[in-house]
């Protein structure tokens, strides 16, 4: 066999790696971000020393949004009995009083339009109004997108002990914002005295609401898709493109070099020694999960443990079927035992499903037909393409739901996707060991 000249596959990889590592490097224009915004613009700050003088805690924040999106946000901070005494004799401190409690950061800054404050039994009420919070989305389906409006550098600090936000009357909340509660058409975030709880509103989230019925609520998982659509592709492309890139080149690159080889082992060597690999990977990922939770195993636990028996049933499968098969049918076979896994896995420990690890896992599972097809001397383009594509759906997938700030998103996520690249090159040699094998086998 005549080896395959490296340096194309060399220079390329080198461009596909500077491509990943310029994301990688746009941290440094986020160094100088400011710092959280408080949701509730006079209930004080962590970061700036401003608050209600007199203010005895942090108080509430109530939002209600009407039937045009707009908003009137209604604040409640309790102060002692000699503030309120000062503040019920003196309409001039009580305001003064509200206007240096505005923290010089916070959400609303630059978009309130009416400002109304009085006292109500010991407790400083602040009302204040801001327009366009909520826009129309699918059908009847409206969506709070305020929070993601917001420069990309915002981040939320909730400061209230509660903020809940009310859709208008005869409309329910049809998403689960994150780390809320949802009763009828309120979403709330609560946090403890400490400011410890990791259920208050710490970062943009959106809130669907409409008619109380199936379409409801599908009306607003299809705003939530239309809207969270585009900027997730767009972060999924810069982050996923470089890693994308390299898993071609790194199938390429191991397709041509096991191509033509012959070693002292066969289709069932190759067979036993992936089953090992994927029972023994499976095995440890249960027993770390089993003795480091308190409770049931994690569920991404699970899906790593159940990729590991699946790659063990993919080399089994392969083996006893695959000579029977040219390369579309081994990118089936691949597909397949990646969409079972994903059905067992949401089966044992229910959904969410964890799509990263088994969109990586299809990427490995693909280096058995692209094995199979260099071995035969043709272009395996589709294992390839699909193989190239896995970070960049990985990374769009898991951008909505990121709890990453999503300023950090793009650099945090090339190096995320570099390491399963690694991952995929090492699980995949097995593979396209394997198809090299049945490729010749078959003549």
């Amino acid at each position: 066999m005549r080896p395959a000249r490296p340096t194309r596959l060399v220079r390329l990889a080198a461009i596909a790696l500077c491509c990943s590592l310029v994301g990688v490097a746009a941290v440094t224009a986020v160094v100088a971000a400011p710092p959280p915004a408080p949701v509730c613009g006079v209930c004080g700050s962590s970061v700036e020393n401003v608050s209600v003088s007199g203010a005895t805690g942090s108080g509430t924040l109530d939002i209600y949004v009407d039937e045009t999106g707009d908003s009137l946000w209604h604040a409640r901070v309790p102060v002692t009995e000699s503030a309120a005494e000062r503040y019920r004799t003196n309409a001039t401190a009580l305001k003064a009083a509200v206007e240096r409690a505005w923290p010089r950061y916070h959400v609303a800054d630059g978009d309130i339009r009416t400002v109304e404050t009085a006292l109500e039994d010991g407790t400083v009420v602040v009302n204040y109004t801001v327009d366009d919070i909520a826009r129309r989305g699918v059908g009847e389906s409206w969506v709070v997108d305020y929070f993601h409006e917001k420069d990309l550098a915002t981040n939320y600090d909730q400061q209230a002990r509660r903020v809940t936000l009310h859709t208008p009357d005869g409309t329910v909340v049809t998403n689960r914002p994150t780390d809320a509660s949802v009763d009828g058409n309120a979403a709330t975030w609560t946090r403890d005295s400490t400011g410890a709880s990791d259920r208050d509103f710490d970062e943009a989230v959106y809130v669907t609401y409409g008619e109380d019925s199936l379409l409801g609520t599908a009306s607003g998982h299809a705003t939530i898709a239309l809207t969270v659509g585009p900027p997730a592709l767009r972060q999924g492309l810069i982050a996923g493109t470089g890693p994308g890139l390299l898993i071609g080149i790194v199938g390429v690159g191991i397709g041509r070099f096991v191509a033509g080889g012959r070693a002292d082992v066969d289709t069932a060597a190759l067979e036993r020694a992936i089953a090992v690999i994927g029972v023994v990977g499976g095995l440890g990922f249960v027993l770390v999960g089993t003795l480091t939770s308190a409770q049931r195993v994690p569920p991404g636990v699970v899906t790593l443990a159940m990729l590991g028996f699946g790659y063990a049933s993919l080399g089994s499968a392969a083996r006893r079927v695959g000579g029977r098969l040219e390369t579309g049918g081994l990118t089936g076979l691949a597909v397949l035992a990646t969409i079972v896994t994903g059905g067992v896995t949401v089966a044992l420990a229910g959904p969410p499903i964890y799509a990263s690890p088994l969109l990586f896992g299809l990427a490995t599972a693909l280096f058995l037909p692209i094995g199979y097809a260099i071995e035969r001397g043709r272009t395996p383009v589709v294992p390839l393409a699909i193989g190239a594509i896995t970070p960049i759906a990985a990374a769009t997938m898991a951008f909505p739901v990121s709890r990453l700030l999503h300023r950090f998103y793009v650099p945090l996520a090339v190096l995320q996707l570099l390491s399963w690249v690694a991952v995929v090159a090492v699980f995949g040699f097995p593979l396209a060991l394997l198809g090299r094998e049945l490729a010749s086998e078959g003549g």
